[in-house]
C-alpha cells in the first residue's frame, strides 16, 4: 500500500523533474511511508527519490518505529551529537541531486535550513501534488474512517445523558473525549467544541466553564482518530423546551444539510454543493448568519482537500471524502450546526454517519 503510494508520487516527480521529495512528520509522511510521528524539536525526515529509494533521518529515540524491512535506509543521531553528521551521511547517500521537492505548507524554517545543506539548488513545492493524491481515498482508508465514525457516534450516544442543567461545557467535553478514548480513539484532531446558549453563536466555541441551562441549544462538535484517520461530527441538541426562533433555525440547517447531501455525485462541483445549502439559508433570510464554507475534506487530517465553498470549482470524483456542515449563528441568541462525513461513490454518495438529525430534546 505505502509502496504503491510512493510510486504514484514518484510518477509526479519525474513529470516535474524532481529528484528527491523530503517529507516532515505528519499526515504526508504517514501516508507515503507508514511512519507516524509528530513534528518536534528533533529533526526528522522521510526522503523519497525519483529512482524509488526511501531514506529516513530520525532521532535515536524514534529508531524502533522505523521499519527497514522494505529496503529503506535509516540514518539516526543521538541528542548529544545532534543531526549534523546524520545529514551528511544522507547527503553522501543521495549523491548529486538537482531539484528537491518539499511541503511548503507545513515545513518549518529549521527543517528547510537543514535541507539546504543537501543541495545548492532551490527547492520546489510538492504540496499540491500530494493533496491531489490524498484526496481520493481507497477502500482501506474508507474502512478506517468508518471505524472512526462509529467511535464518535457511540461516544455521543453515551454522553447525552450527562447533559443536564448546571453541568459545565468542559465537563461535557471531557466526557465526550473519555468515551472516545475507551472506544479506541488515539486522541482528538481538534479542540472539542461544546457551545451552549449564546455561546452557540461562536462557530469555534471551544468548551468553556459556562454552565448549561434549560431552554438552550448545545452545539457538540468533536472528532476521533482511528489508526490515523479522522471522523468529525456535529450535532446540536436542546435541553428542555426552546424558543420558536431556535426551532426554526434548527430545521433550516437540517434542511440545508440534507439537500446538499442529496445532490452529491461525481460531476458536481464543490461550489454547486455549497450553493445548494447556502441558497436554502439565504432564501429564509438567514444568509448573513451562515459565516463559513459548507465543508472540508477529511481523512488523515481533520481539514484537507476538497473544500466545499463558493470559489472552488473542483469537480467531485468517486473516492473523495468531506464534511457537509451548514450552520446559523445569531449573536446573543444561539447557533445550530449539523455535520456529516460523506463519501462520493461511482453513482452518488454514501453518508458515513447514521446518527439521527431529528432535534434531540433532553
Amino acid at each position: 500500500m505505502f509502496q504503491q503510494r510512493r510510486e504514484q508520487l514518484v510518477s509526479h516527480m519525474k513529470q516535474q523533474h524532481i529528484d528527491v521529495a523530503i517529507l516532515v512528520p505528519g499526515a504526508n509522511m504517514y501516508y507515503f511511508t507508514g511512519l507516524q510521528l509528530k513534528q518536534s524539536e528533533r529533526l526528522t525526515f522521510a526522503v523519497i527519490t525519483a529512482n524509488k529509494q526511501l531514506y529516513f533521518l530520525v532521532p535515536q529515540v524514534e529508531v524502533n518505529k522505523v521499519d527497514t524491512s522494505n529496503g529503506s535506509t535509516l540514518f539516526y543521531y543521538a541528542d548529544e551529537e545532534g543531526p549534523a553528521q546524520a545529514i551528511e551521511q544522507l547527503k553522501l547517500a543521495l549523491g548529486s541531486i538537482q531539484t528537491i521537492g518539499i511541503e511548503y505548507d507545513i515545513m518549518r524554517v529549521k527543517e528547510h535550513k537543514a535541507i539546504e545543506t543537501l543541495s545548492e539548488q532551490p527547492t520546489c513545492d510538492i504540496s499540491e501534488a500530494i493533496r491531489l493524491l490524498r484526496m481520493i481515498k481507497d477502500h482501506h482508508e474508507v474502512q478506517l474512517m468508518r471505524q472512526a465514525v462509529q467511535i464518535v457516534e457511540e461516544s455521543l450516544e453515551a454522553t447525552l445523558p450527562t447533559i443536564q442543567a448546571g453541568v459545565s461545557e468542559m465537563d461535557i467535553a471531557a466526557q465526550l473525549e473519555y468515551e472516545m478514548r475507551r472506544r479506541g480513539s488515539e486522541g482528538t484532531p481538534f479542540g472539542t467544541i461544546v457551545a451552549s446558549g449564546y455561546r452557540g453563536a461562536l462557530p469555534h466555541g471551544r468548551a468553556s466553564t459556562k454552565k448549561i441551562e434549560k431552554g438552550e441549544l448545545i452545539v457538540l462538535d468533536f472528532g476521533s482518530i482511528y489508526q490515523g484517520y479522522v471522523a468529525d461530527i456535529t450535532r446540536t441538541v436542546a435541553l428542555g423546551d426552546i424558543s420558536p426562533t431556535l426551532k426554526n433555525i434548527y430545521q433550516l440547517v437540517r434542511q440545508a444539510n440534507e439537500a446538499a447531501i442529496t445532490a452529491i455525485k461525481p460531476g458536481m462541483t464543490a461550489h454547486q454543493i455549497d450553493t445548494i445549502a447556502r441558497g436554502i439559508i439565504d432564501h429564509a433570510g438567514y444568509g448573513q448568519y451562515f459565516t463559513h464554507r459548507l465543508g472540508h475534506g477529511i481523512g488523515l487530517s481533520a481539514h484537507e482537500e476538497p473544500y466545499l465553498m463558493q470559489q472552488n470549482k473542483l469537480v467531485l470524483t468517486a473516492g473523495m471524502t468531506f464534511t457537509v456542515e451548514p450552520g446559523i449563528y445569531i449573536k446573543d441568541i444561539g447557533g445550530v450546526r449539523i455535520e456529516d462525513n460523506l463519501l462520493v461513490t461511482e453513482n452518488g454518495y454514501e453518508n458515513l454517519m447514521t446518527y439521527s438529525k431529528e432535534l434531540i430534546i433532553l
